[in-house]
């Protein structure tokens, strides 16, 4: 089991997402925006479970968040929503097949998805949020 492969695996399986056909996959919460619609993702927090005298595991927590642009066009916005619902639809879809990664966890966990707006640099872009979470059970070797 390897952090990097379930980051490897994560960024893999969102770029074969075709609806909404997204401009670029990013790991990391972006800065700024180019170009719509965009999917990033990140690690947003860590906690510990099955501890043992020998070893620790982990569940960590994963944001996927993609950025629509939102415009003055009337029909581009209704057109948006459809963009939102899809989304939330694609990235459980492109997940949901291999709860291991590949073998690079013990579990992964889709939470439910939120839409919202956001701000960013004058611009303000339809969001769709989706947490995931990861355990790797035995991530961490206890040394006495």
């Amino acid at each position: 089991m390897s952090r990097a492969g379930v980051l490897n695996q994560i960024d893999t399986r969102l770029a074969t997402i075709t609806d909404p056909a997204f401009v670029a996959v990013l790991r990391g919460e972006p800065l700024a925006i180019a170009g719509t619609p965009l999917l990033a993702f990140w690690v947003s927090g860590r906690s510990l479970t099955a501890q043992s005298f020998t070893n620790d595991g982990s569940t960590t927590r994963i944001t996927i968040r993609a950025y629509f642009r939102m415009q003055t066009s009337t029909d581009v916005r209704e057109s948006i929503e459809l963009d939102v619902w899809d989304a939330m639809y694609s990235v459980h879809n492109a997940l949901a097949g291999d709860s291991e990664l590949g073998g690079n966890c013990s579990d992964l966990r889709i939470e439910s998805a939120e839409a919202g707006f956001i701000e960013m640099s004058g611009s303000a872009f339809r969001t769709v949020s989706i947490p995931i979470e990861v355990d790797i059970l035995e991530e961490v070797t206890v040394v006495p």
